[in-house]
């Protein structure tokens, strides 16, 4: 048996909500928010004349909507920026720890993964001998550190460019992408290239992180706070990286 459940006693009726509103003729005024819910009667002003008051509050209600929408997509976008300054303190502070070039890599691949929740981080540098480290090194290093050929980083973040946010790497991959991430190419799916510069060398390279997740960069985000990153990451390096080291370590 079913039976129809009674209606509340705190439950009003029309007739309570026009008494109410009608002894409190201010309620509206304290509480504005309510214009973007309510529905306005339509004035009935003859054929061919516009209903002006229902279009002013129909635009009212829209333009409400709309600020609304803004601040939280505002909102959205200061918590962002705040968790990735985080992130980006936590990493620089991390890397300055290290102690050598070997920690100062294990730092980079396994530290920054976790910070900023990739999974994959890579160094790539050019070289003129870069097939010949290919062929000679390979992964079983564990190091992080790649060879590209030389101009590589020109052609996959453009002449003076310093960044580059992949949205979708496996339907349009940056150029070299198959060498900067050599054998999980096929896990990653969005990618942020940072360039670098080591004067101690004279060589120019990318700092590069890979996500499995399509859309994680794209180029809408802001990147001031990875220039910064790769600026300390390049630095660092340069404190630490030599020709001889680059070999001892592979």
């Amino acid at each position: 048996v079913f039976v129809t459940p009674a209606k509340p006693d705190h439950a009003l009726d029309e007739q309570q909500v026009f008494a109410y509103l009608s002894a409190h003729p201010e309620f509206l005024r304290k509480h504005p928010q309510l214009l973007e819910v309510l529905t306005p009667p339509e004035q009935k002003m003859g054929r061919n004349v516009l209903d002006f008051q229902r279009f002013a509050m129909g635009s009212l209600q829209q333009n409400m909507q709309d600020l609304k929408d803004k601040f939280n997509g505002l909102l959205g976008s200061a918590r962002d920026n705040m968790s990735v300054q985080s992130q980006v303190h936590q990493a620089v502070l991390q890397i300055l720890k290290s102690r050598d070039l070997e920690q100062l890599l294990e730092t980079l691949t396994i530290d920054l993964a976790r910070f900023f929740d990739v999974d994959v981080v890579r160094i790539a540098l050019e070289s003129d001998i870069a097939e010949l480290y290919e062929a000679t090194y390979g992964e079983h290093s564990h190091s992080g550190l790649c060879f590209l050929p030389l101009d590589t980083v020109d052609m996959a973040l453009g002449t003076g460019r310093q960044t580059l946010l992949a949205s979708d790497t496996q339907n349009d991959p940056p150029y070299g992408y198959d060498e900067i991430f050599a054998e999980c190419s096929n896990l990653v799916q969005s990618c942020a290239l940072l360039r670098i510069y080591l004067d101690k060398i004279d060589r120019v390279g990318i700092l590069a992180f890979g996500v499995r997740d399509v859309g994680r960069f794209h180029g809408h985000q802001a990147v001031d706070l990875l220039h910064f990153l790769s600026e300390v990451v390049a630095l660092r390096l340069n404190q630490c990286l030599n020709e001889n080291e680059i070999e001892a370590l592979l």
